[in-house]
């Protein structure tokens, strides 16, 4: 019995400790079949006993495999335990601790499992291994942050030591972090700035201030040179540290002083403009203009700034004003010319440039530059004005003559009539503008100018071809005496004298006149006929008005051909100079000659200068050809010097044309004297008393300059001319040639006789040599001889001979043709 109740005891306390057991206790037999399951495993998993038991372990709670291995297996063994995956009833997955130990109920084996959930201690671990996993990666993060920021980021201790220094503090100041870890953070500042970085530290770690936000100072870069450093620093007090964040501003810096200059430049611009600049904002209003569109516009600032472009421009260049303005807002700059009007009403041209104001991809307003091109514009109206009237007279010009001659022949076609062209040229302008000067000549052109738009009809048209040339275009012309009637009314009207410095000056003209439809159908056709015209007039002594005829072509072809022939003429050398002995009357030896040019033409034989140095002077060959003559007469006269021959001075003729203001007549003087070699004392320059009255102050001017190289001057066909005795005083002569139409008649002619010896007894007064042109018998020598002349030529003496006929005559010494008696 005791045994019994010892079991039974035993049992009941066994079957306690079970049923109490912190554990779940589940016991199964090798086919994992439950016998057992006390009230913990059914808190666990969920599951009833009576549920329980007699199920399948894994088909209830998913453990499997748990009896394998375990048969010889008894108690538990507390280092074996493990950690299994199970699920409650619910489905909810499960972390259980468990344990195993075989038990054998008679033969019968089974195993006994203590079962632990660690489903609540697994999930909190995992939680806090979570947690540190995250708190590792935001510390990773903010080391990351710390070495990778551009900022310096640093702790600094109470005694102003860096304790704590960011990887920036590499790029910032040129130092590692463990270099500047233990060393004082002011030995960085800049030593200008120390002070003021000391006393805001103080106030810091005196807690007078706990934040500045933010502060800027100058540093010192490991290289030496200056940074600017914007910080900021918070104090702890609870470690007595003063965290910073420094910031390297330099670029910034200058950056800042770089947009600074730049808008100073920019306001510097604005402001001294000298054109006016102005901005409006979208609305048309204006929000800023400069000095000189205020000046421009005649408002004041205050005023501009309540205006808008609208009300600045004339009412008939709105339109153009708002569509330009319109293309600026729409982003889309352009240049336009307008019509500005200013405060006082009065206006002027600009010329506006609008360009599109943009802030952030959107436009804001419209930036213009505004120039007053008032001078520009009446300087193109004046050019445009100029392209078809001449700019001296006002009068039409080419280009409109010839719109003016078609409009009058098709109003001609249309109404069965006539139309006159006359062409007009003044004959001895060129003396009197090349005497007075090209300005006298001006007020000579506009004086002829109106007189000849006083002689036609309004319908009519004066035009100006240049020069001296006019064109009167005579609409509706019923005949030919219309023409004529207007011609001979041209001619009264231009000869009338002209006052010009205390002087009368009169010209002539010469008129060549066509008609429409008789000497042409076009407008060049009849200017030309009419010009054709024109030269037969100026041919026949000018001051005469001619009509065209057919046969004046060929005059003119004839004319061409010698102007050709005689430029080629200069080209293959065929002018020649002739020599004409100048005699001494008392010694009758030769001393001097004059050279005289001839042209050995290769059909027409030897051609007299009378024939072409007139052409040569109108074609603008004179000064080409005289300067030939001048090289060619100092080189024969040093040949001759070279040869052994007596020296003799020749005279060279001057062309009046060779004296005109722009000439260059000295230096060709001058030329030739060096090239030949030949002493200037053996030149003479001969000019007549017409090319003297011509321009006078630039042809004393002129011979001075000649005569102070050494070369004489002498006054050809002297009498002949306009000037006097007392004038002569003033040139810079050394010789008066008597013209030979006084000495032919000196044995006839009492008056004659009387001039010339008087002119031979003033002109030695006056120290000058006297030659005699053109002595034709021994009672003219005679003459001469009793009156004391010093020189003579003449066909008498000798005509004008080749080179080598006046060599033999200088190797002679004498004239042949002197009589004994004057020997």
């Amino acid at each position: 019995m005791k045994l019994l109740e010892t079991i039974e005891n035993r049992e009941a306390l066994l079957d306690a400790v079970v049923h109490n057991a912190m554990d779940g206790i589940i016991v199964i037999d090798a086919h994992e079949i439950v016998h057992a399951w006390n009230p913990e495993a059914e808190r666990i998993f969920g599951w009833p006993y009576e549920e329980a038991v007699g199920k399948a372990l894994n088909a209830l709670v998913g453990l499997s495999g748990l009896s394998r291995g375990k048969r010889r297996d008894a108690g538990f063994d507390a280092s074996k335990r493990m950690h299994a995956a199970a699920r409650h009833k619910d489905g909810k997955p499960l972390t259980v601790e468990l344990a195993i130990a075989s038990v054998d109920v008679g033969a019968q084996a089974l195993f006994c499992i203590a079962i632990r959930d660690m489903t609540l201690a697994s999930t909190a671990e995992a939680r806090l291994q979570n947690n540190q996993a995250e708190l590792k990666r935001e510390l990773d993060a903010c080391q990351h942050m710390l070495d990778t920021t551009p900022d310096v980021i640093c702790a600094i201790n109470a005694s102003g030591v860096f304790v704590q220094v960011s990887a920036a503090s590499q790029r910032v100041w040129g130092y590692a972090a463990t270099e500047l870890i233990g060393r004082p953070a002011f030995e960085l500042v800049f030593p200008e700035d120390r002070k003021e970085y000391n006393d805001t530290i103080r106030r810091l770690c005196l807690g007078e201030t706990t934040s500045i936000q933010p502060f800027e100072n100058r540093f010192v870069h490991e290289d030496g040179h200056p940074i600017h450093i914007s910080w900021t620093a918070n104090w702890s007090e609870a470690d007595q540290h003063l965290y910073c964040v420094a910031r390297d501003i330099t670029e910034l810096r200058h950056s800042t002083r770089r947009l600074a200059e730049r808008e100073q430049r920019f306001e510097s611009l604005f402001e001294h403009h000298p054109d006016g600049v102005f901005a409006f904002d979208i609305d048309g209003r204006l929000i800023s203009a400069n000095k000189a569109f205020a000046q421009l516009t005649g408002y004041s600032a205050n005023e501009l700034s309540t205006m808008s472009l609208r009300a600045m421009v004339a009412p008939e260049s709105l339109k153009i004003v708002d569509q330009h303005f319109t293309e600026a807002t729409e982003g889309n700059a352009s240049s336009f010319e307008t019509m500005g009007v200013r405060k006082d009403h009065s206006r002027y041209d600009a010329h506006i440039t609008v360009v599109p104001i943009i802030v952030d991809d959107t436009v804001v307003g419209v930036h213009g530059i505004a120039r007053d091109v008032t001078h520009s514009k009446d300087y193109e109206r004046r050019i445009e004005h100029l392209a078809t009237y001449d700019g001296l007279t006002g009068l039409p010009n080419r280009n409109l003559l010839d719109d003016r001659i078609k409009h009058a022949i098709v109003q001609a076609e249309r109404q069965g009539g006539r139309v006159g062209v006359l062409f007009l040229d003044l004959n001895r302008f060129k003396i009197v503008n090349d005497s007075l000067g090209h300005d006298k000549g001006d007020i000579l052109l506009r004086i002829m100018a109106d007189r000849l738009k006083q002689c036609i009809r309004e319908s009519d048209t004066v035009a100006r071809l240049g020069g001296d040339e006019f064109v009167i275009v005579l609409e509706d012309v019923r005949s030919p005496e219309d023409v004529i009637g207007i011609a001979r009314n041209l001619l009264t009207v231009i000869e009338k004298p002209v006052a010009l410095e205390g002087h009368d000056f009169s010209v002539s003209s010469s008129i060549g006149c066509s008609l429409y439809p008789k000497d042409g159908n076009d407008a060049a056709t009849l200017l030309r006929n009419a010009d054709l015209a024109m030269y037969e007039a100026k041919a026949s002594g000018g001051g005469s008005f001619r009509f065209y005829k057919a046969d004046m072509n060929e005059r003119v072809k004839a004319r061409l051909m010698h102007e050709r022939q005689l430029r080629l003429a200069l080209e293959r050398e065929e002018l020649v100079v002739y020599y004409q002995p100048r005699v001494d009357i008392n010694s009758n030896a030769i001393v001097g000659a004059e050279a005289l040019v001839r042209w050995h033409h290769p059909e027409r034989g030897l051609v007299p200068p009378n024939e072409f140095i007139p052409l040569a002077e109108e074609v603008g060959l004179i000064n080409e050809l005289g300067e030939w003559v001048l090289k060619t007469a100092c080189q024969q006269n040093r040949f001759w010097q070279e040869a052994g021959l007596p020296g003799l001075k020749v005279s060279v003729n001057l062309s009046p044309y060779q004296l005109a203001p722009d000439s260059t007549i000295t230096h060709a003087v001058r030329k030739s004297l060096t090239q030949s070699g030949l002493d200037a004392r053996w030149l003479e320059l001969e000019i007549t008393e017409s090319s003297l009255m011509q321009n006078v102050e630039s042809t004393l001017t002129k011979l001075a300059e000649i005569r102070d190289a050494g070369v004489s001057i002498s006054i050809d066909d002297f009498g002949t001319g306009y000037s006097s005795l007392s004038y002569l005083r003033r040139l810079p002569v050394d010789t008066l040639k008597i013209d030979q139409s006084f000495i032919r008649e000196i044995s006839g002619s009492r008056d004659d006789a009387a001039i010339v010896s008087a002119t031979i007894a003033l002109a030695h007064t006056m120290q000058l040599k006297v030659v005699a042109e053109g002595v034709t018998s021994e009672e003219q020598i005679r003459f001469l001889e009793e009156h004391d002349c010093d020189e003579m030529q003449g066909f008498f003496l000798s005509p004008a001979v080749p080179p080598d006929e006046m060599q033999r005559l200088l190797h002679r010494g004498r004239s042949p043709s002197v009589p004994r008696a004057h020997r």
